[in-house]
């Protein structure tokens, strides 16, 4: 097996598409990126109803979007459900900005397809990785537009009081899936970086 095989099969960005074009553009074989997103975006929606479903029973007295659930307590880690809409994007941000953050999202769908049109059918990491990022967006967009007020369902809520008091903004599925992507895209690029560096020049 030659170098530039091996490297497309472990997953670097760009890897193999000089050698073998053929393999790299369309969208054919690319099970890696068209199998997992279906599953987490259906897995998103889901426990989104199921959590704001329960919540809503079980408490139908609170405010519509402030109902809790404890469902672990300690010195270290308080975990709870809860039935939040954030209107903007991560950490609260921007959030009069929802219409805007909505067009972004959109585009960024397109610029991920273009992304996985353009990777090698062999970079299988890579697909897994984009399918991640794909199926937190869309999660999140299905939220957008069917809600009334066109925010994101979050119902994990984490904080805790050790080793100092902590925080953390509430999230879901989705969120996570563009998170864990976008942290290993970002990996992928800059391994792909450092290895184009290394190559002399002819």
């Amino acid at each position: 097996m030659t170098a530039s095989a091996e490297t497309g099969a472990g997953g670097d960005v760009g890897a193999d598409s000089a050698a073998r074009p053929a393999e790299v553009r369309g969208f054919g074989g690319k099970l890696w990126f068209w199998l997992p997103w279906p599953l987490l975006v259906a897995a998103d929606l889901w426990s989104k109803a199921w959590v704001f479903a329960r919540l809503a029973a079980n408490s139908p007295g609170l405010e519509a979007e402030r109902r809790h659930e404890l469902v672990f307590d300690s010195a270290a880690l308080h975990f709870e459900l809860v039935t939040w809409g954030n209107t903007g994007t991560i950490w609260g941000l921007f959030q009069n900005g929802t219409v805007v953050l909505m067009v972004l999202r959109c585009v960024a769908l397109f610029g991920l397809l273009w992304f996985v049109r353009t990777t090698s059918r062999a970079a299988r990491f890579q697909l897994l990785v984009l399918s991640l990022v794909f199926a937190g967006a869309i999660g999140n967009l299905y939220d957008n537009f069917t809600r009334d007020d066109r925010s994101v369902r979050d119902f994990l809520r984490f904080s805790g009081r050790w080793p100092v008091e902590w925080d953390f903004p509430a999230f879901n599925i989705a969120d996570s899936c563009i998170t864990v992507g976008a942290a290993c895209l970002f990996v992928l690029l800059w391994r792909s970086d450092r290895h184009t560096a290394k190559q002399p020049v002819s």
